[in-house]
């Protein structure tokens, strides 16, 4: 999962070689680039983060109870906008009294491969 984060905050960088923009602002586009990798490497792939998550149920009602490296637990809905590949799953929760969603970046390493199945699987039961 780490080298996969890497590679697409990678991507991301050479991707400004291409883009019309002052030095200055690809400087800072860079940066944030940067940032972002270090931060999503540090919370989704090593887990490291307080906020990070460390376990999911996933309930026959469609909806997610979990519990962070902080020992704080919460419920969930998965919003209809999450996203179901082979090689990725982006689960976009939404919690009880936040305006925003909060992002779960899964990739295939983070878990083993019939967990894996059965969460590719209910997302697309619950998404359609």
């Amino acid at each position: 999962m780490t080298v996969t984060l890497a590679l697409l905050h990678l991507a991301a960088l050479a991707s400004l070689v291409l883009l019309p923009f002052p030095v200055w602002l690809r400087f800072g586009l860079a940066t944030t680039i940067v940032v972002s990798s270090f931060i999503s490497i540090h919370r989704h792939a090593m887990r490291r983060a307080a906020a990070s998550i460390r376990v999911l149920v996933l309930n026959d009602d469609g909806t997610i109870h979990g519990v962070k490296n902080d020992g704080g637990r919460f419920d969930a809905k998965v919003a209809g906008q999450s996203t179901v590949f082979h090689w990725m799953v982006v689960i976009l929760l939404e919690l009880p009294g936040s305006r925003r969603f909060h992002p779960l970046i899964i990739l295939p390493d983070a878990l083993p491969t019939e967990d894996g199945r059965i969460l590719r699987a209910w997302m697309r039961w619950k998404l359609t």
